[in-house]
């Protein structure tokens, strides 16, 4: 899916914010940890845009190579992982997409390939509670 407008995208984020408040009990007005990823086959570009990206106030989580599904062997492709602490509206998390669907084809990646979004704190306070039990271990 290309992200060149935000009408085209509205009824499907509408959808999923509502799927969220409703099954998952997410309050969708407090700040969320929302994740966006763009793709292409040259690190180098996809890095140039993280830091960027991180110049401009978003976590750069890192360029992930990319397996095929089945084999696990290298697709040839790399994915460029951003996060940013945030609250959207479905209008408003259209319009980021469009904006980084203009970034995508400004630094010639292959694409951006969408988001996604969960509670802030989620996946921290798992790794945090794995290195306290690594540290609990080590003073053993």
């Amino acid at each position: 899916m290309e992200f060149k407008d935000t009408e085209s995208q509205l009824e499907g984020i509408k959808k999923i914010f509502a799927d969220a408040a409703s099954e998952d009990k997410w309050n969708l007005g407090e700040e969320m940890l929302y994740s966006f990823y763009f793709v292409d086959t040259d690190v180098d570009k996809l890095e140039k845009l993280g830091l960027k990206l991180e110049a401009d106030g978003y976590d750069f989580v890192d360029v992930f190579e990319l397996g095929d599904e089945k084999t696990d062997e290298s697709t040839g492709e790399y994915l460029l992982h951003i996060d940013k602490v945030e609250v959207h509206t479905p209008e408003s998390l259209a319009q980021r997409n469009v904006e980084f669907q203009k970034l995508a084809d400004e630094y010639e990646l292959e694409t951006y390939d969408g988001w996604e979004f969960g509670e802030v704190g989620e996946y921290e306070d798992e790794d945090d509670d794995e290195f306290e039990d690594e540290d609990e271990e080590e003073k053993e």
